[in-house]
């Protein structure tokens, strides 16, 4: 059904497909009270020729099993799918700490949970909304995404209209189609250079990509074949039976939050003229504004082998044929047309479309019961077929953040430090605007810490004399602060814009307090970073780096001396002489890196 040329189109063994279809005189007879569902007593002949040729039956479905289900998962299982999104080194250590089966399980999954809320973006998507287990989105109340069911014929045509697209002549027409943020977002640059979109690998890793890429030729078929004529798509493993069918109901838009007024210059800034502009100082790309998603709701049957007495969502599928084709329609053709459409599915691997089922079945858990309900009973649907499937949506997986990776990691939520400077109550109403690094109740509170304060808060004054400083420790301006992200895709560009960094010249709230903390240092060649886990402290530092700010109008001090000592114990303790944990605490507006008290090593694994 879609148009990607490396996807090839398998046709389900013919009989496969009738011992889904739910027989009439079966024990699980279809509800004679809908008579809109319609059963037939011989399939045309020619299917009945096609039927003829051999070929290996798929079991039986277990009735009492649903391995679709997200609540089905085993804890290896669910380890199993977190180390397949990635980006986590680190198992929770109340998982570690703890030996009964059944509170491994709760860990394990209330940590998948979190990752898979993270990385949809829910807070995005529904603002306001925390983490829980059942936040009863409100769906209903979405906006549907414009014309989702008009026809894009330059979709279609193997592919070769997309080929012609402009980024930037394009980019509004590219917006407009609900294929385009899957395909933008799923997936990083590398990833697509290394044809993981297509050819996902094996293991666990290659489970997950094989679920963004159902998603992608799911909306890419929705976009191309249009939401009116193709109304369904299913997917497939011929050997064990497993078939995924989701029925399109609606695709709502949903934008992201507008960027803060300080954001988009500072992300320009530092961005590439090719990711974000046509040329410098032209206006930003369309699809660069303000994020917006589409959230396809469905409809969908997961089953594991062949249903005894067939499957009557089959019949309600072709209900659905039935009032979009011509009204004069005979049941043969009918018949031929959804055996068509079933049989233009696409075969995956069963551990990808399992996967993809539970994912739909722990999204199905969070909508507002009563609007799905209402979805499952005013398409007039039996209650047979109410039984079979679920009301669920998808919408485009990026990778996790880092403040979800650090709590699934380390089993707590990253908390900013919010206490005065002064008395200690808990607070954060007002921070020092020079340092950003105290809070305080009121202008009380500061004045009276401020005799205490001021040896520090403009500690980068001090870099440039050595022998105002204590040994053993580098001093790095916070102001030296980047937005330095690996390469995450598209998406983490609008990320970027949405999200930026302190304006040039002002450094990042400390959310440690006094602590100290942990943190990565790289040194590649001459030129130094440091990091914590969440990302809130993130400096570039090196010989060269007071010359480069100074273009951008920022006067940055070097700590000379420490960057010295930093570089020769990165290379006698440091991994292959380029990385090394270390502690960090904010002092001012610098953090003070400890060059003497080294962390162990072997307990930091986290990126």
């Amino acid at each position: 059904m879609h148009a990607l040329p490396t996807v090839l189109l398998l046709l389900i063994p013919t009989y496969l497909l009738f011992t889904w279809f739910r027989r009439k005189d079966g024990p699980a007879a279809a509800d004679s009270a809908n008579s809109n569902l319609k059963t037939f007593s011989s399939p045309p002949k020619q299917i009945v020729k096609r039927m003829s040729s051999p070929s290996p039956r798929p079991p039986n479905a277990d009735p009492n099993v649903d391995n679709g289900a997200f609540s089905s998962m085993k804890t290896n299982e669910i380890m199993s799918w977190l180390d397949a999104i990635g980006h986590f080194h680190e198992i929770d250590p109340h998982m570690r700490a703890e030996q009964r089966p059944k509170e491994q399980h709760a860990i394990a999954s209330s940590n998948l949970r979190l990752a898979l809320w993270d990385m949809q973006r829910f807070d995005y998507l529904f603002p306001g909304k925390e983490f829980c287990k059942t936040p009863n989105f409100k769906i209903a109340s979405l906006n549907s995404w414009q014309n989702w069911k008009e026809p894009h014929p330059e979709i279609r045509a193997g592919g070769m209209g997309m080929q012609k697209f402009d980024g930037y002549r394009d980019a509004a027409r590219l917006k407009s189609y609900v294929m385009t943020p899957f395909h933008m977002m799923a997936f990083t640059q590398l990833e697509t250079a290394q044809g993981k979109p297509v050819n996902p690998p094996a293991g666990p890793t290659g489970n997950w990509n094989g679920v963004k890429k159902i998603m992608c030729n799911a909306t890419l078929d929705l976009t191309g074949e249009e939401g009116r004529d193709s109304p369904f798509v299913n997917y497939f493993d011929k050997s064990s039976g497993t078939m995924l069918v989701m029925e399109f109901l609606d695709v709502k838009r949903v934008s992201w939050p507008e960027p803060t007024p300080k954001a988009i210059p500072q992300a320009t800034s530092r961005s590439s003229g090719t990711q974000i502009r046509a040329r410098p100082g032209a206006p930003l790309v369309p699809m660069m504004e303000t994020p917006e998603v589409p959230l396809v709701v469905i409809r969908y049957s997961y089953t594991e082998g062949v249903p005894e007495g067939g499957s009557e969502f089959m019949l309600h599928l072709e209900s659905r044929l039935r009032e979009i084709l011509p009204q004069d329609i005979s049941d043969a053709d009918l018949r031929a047309q959804l055996e068509y459409h079933l049989s233009t599915g696409e075969e995956m691997p069963a551990e990808h479309i399992r996967m993809l089922a539970r994912l739909l079945s722990y999204n199905s858990e969070l909508v507002d019961k009563e609007w799905a309900d209402d979805q499952q009973s005013h398409w007039n649907i039996s209650q047979q077929v109410q039984k079979e499937t679920k009301i669920s949506f998808f919408v485009p997986c990026l990778r996790p953040r880092f403040r979800a990776v650090e709590e699934i990691e380390t089993g707590k939520a990253p908390t900013p430090y919010a206490k005065c400077g002064e008395c200690g109550k808990a607070t954060d109403k007002h921070i020092c605007g020079s340092c950003r690094a105290v809070c305080y109740c009121d202008a009380e509170c500061a004045k009276a810490h401020w005799p205490r304060h001021k040896s520090v808060c403009k500690m980068s004054k001090k870099l440039n004399d050595a022998s105002s400083l204590p040994p053993n420790k580098l001093y790095i301006p916070t102001r030296a602060y980047i937005h330095w992200v690996t390469d995450f895709g598209f998406a983490d560009s609008q990320e970027a814009v949405k999200m930026g960094g302190p304006p040039k010249d002002e450094p990042p709230r400390n959310e440690y307090g006094t602590e100290r903390f942990v943190c990565r240092a790289l040194l590649i060649g001459t030129m130094a970073f440091v990091y914590d886990r969440r990302r809130t402290v993130l400096v570039r530092f090196g010989p060269q780096e007071p010359a480069k700010a100074m273009m951008q109008g920022v006067a940055l001090p070097f700590h000379d001396n420490g960057y010295r000592q930093f570089v020769q114990l990165m290379r006698e303790k440091g991994l292959q002489g380029q990385l090394l944990y270390v502690w960090v605490r904010r002092v001012g507006d610098c953090v003070e890196v400890d060059l003497k008290d080294i962390p162990n090593q072997r307990e930091h694994q986290w990126e």
